[in-house]
């Protein structure tokens, strides 16, 4: 019986991966045999599970209570921040029946009439000035994942005249980061005939861990196709707008790829000598990058702290857990393990 039978994963209705899983439900794509269905499930975990450390903590408080022959290594998996979780079979079966599940309770739900009127408006008209300007503001004053969905289609290709369109990235950008996993998802098949620059502008602005990585990508991928030549030199040129301090170490490695086609290694070249991008190994951290930093200092100490009760070391494992709590009081994996050892289960 697998230990993550019936887990709750705690995904809203209006999360778009319940629309994608609707979509290809209708298509009859819902195997893992098929590469679309594929990706979803992985994508779904790596947003939903691997990122969260809430569920990762609720999912290794399940495995403690209730132990099962052959989970410790699952409970590792989960209990280590950095190991990624896609490959699981455990957590593949719990989390796509969840979807399922979750998609047709969620089907019942009355969709907001004001949003979708709004967004039809927006999409049949968009050269009406007055109704599409009403149509954003209304879609901008109703912060929600539908709307931050809706206003980053919008931006994703020029369909709107271009103030309007600032105007549609400066919403979009507010409700940061309600529509980051949608475009992160969006982008990864890479089947765009258009770059969607503003989709990169915001990763940068709104500091994306994996911003760069992402333009990266783009170049690697369409730097040999000289209709994305012009499109790839804009993106490059958002390199020195980030604060990424590892930029130019992540476009040394890729220029130094023997895999990195010859047009997309001069392209960086270029980056490296007129750009000047990023700031280079040994830099201080600051802000996004030193706060993602913290939770796996924490997550090293709580490994330690897992070991130790693992070996039958109870009190020291507490000592260890109220060490890491003065420094870290709201991390989710040692509360949860102070309570459970508190509780007297384990």
């Amino acid at each position: 019986m697998n230990p993550l039978e019936k887990f709750d994963y705690r995904i809203p209705c209006d999360d778009f991966l319940l629309y994608e899983l609707g979509r290809l439900i209708e298509e009859d794509k819902v195997s893992l045999d098929e590469p679309e269905f594929g990706r979803l499930i992985e994508a779904g975990i790596a947003e939903h599970v691997e990122r969260r450390l809430d569920i990762r903590a609720d999912m290794a408080l399940n495995l403690r209570k209730d132990p099962r022959p052959g989970s410790g290594r699952l409970l590792r998996a989960i209990e280590d921040i950095e190991t990624p979780l896609r490959d699981f079979p455990e957590i593949i079966q719990s989390y796509a029946a969840y979807l399922f599940e979750r998609l047709e309770t969620c089907a019942a739900a009355e969709p907001d009439d004001r949003l979708t009127t709004a967004a039809d408006v927006l999409f049949e008209s968009p050269d009406d000035r007055q109704t599409a300007a009403a149509a954003l503001d209304a879609l901008g004053g109703s912060p929600c994942a539908v709307s931050a969905r809706v206003l980053a289609h919008a931006i994703s290709e020029p369909m709107l005249p271009e103030d309007l369109e600032g105007k549609a990235y400066q919403y979009v950008r507010s409700m940061w980061p309600l529509p980051r996993h949608y475009i992160l998802y969006s982008l990864k098949p890479h089947t765009h005939e258009d770059i969607p620059f503003r989709w990169f502008q915001l990763l940068i602005e709104c500091d994306e861990p994996s911003a760069v990585d992402r333009i990266l990508e783009e170049i690697v991928v369409h730097g040999d196709d000289p209709i994305f030549h012009e499109d790839l030199l804009a993106l490059a040129g958002l390199f020195a707008r980030g604060s990424d301090p590892e930029t130019e170490d992540k476009i040394l490695q890729v220029l130094n790829s023997e895999e990195t086609p010859r047009a997309a290694a001069a392209l960086l070249e270029r980056v490296l000598k007129d750009e000047r991008p990023g700031r280079g190994a040994g830099t201080e951290k600051s802000g996004t990058w030193a706060a993602m930093d913290r939770p796996f200092a924490a997550n090293k100490k709580y490994l330690v702290a897992a070991k130790l009760l693992d070996s039958g070391k109870n009190e020291e494992c507490i000592r260890s857990l109220d060490t890491l709590l003065k420094e870290d009081p709201q991390y989710p994996l040692a509360l949860l393990l102070k309570r459970l050892l508190g509780s007297g289960l384990i």
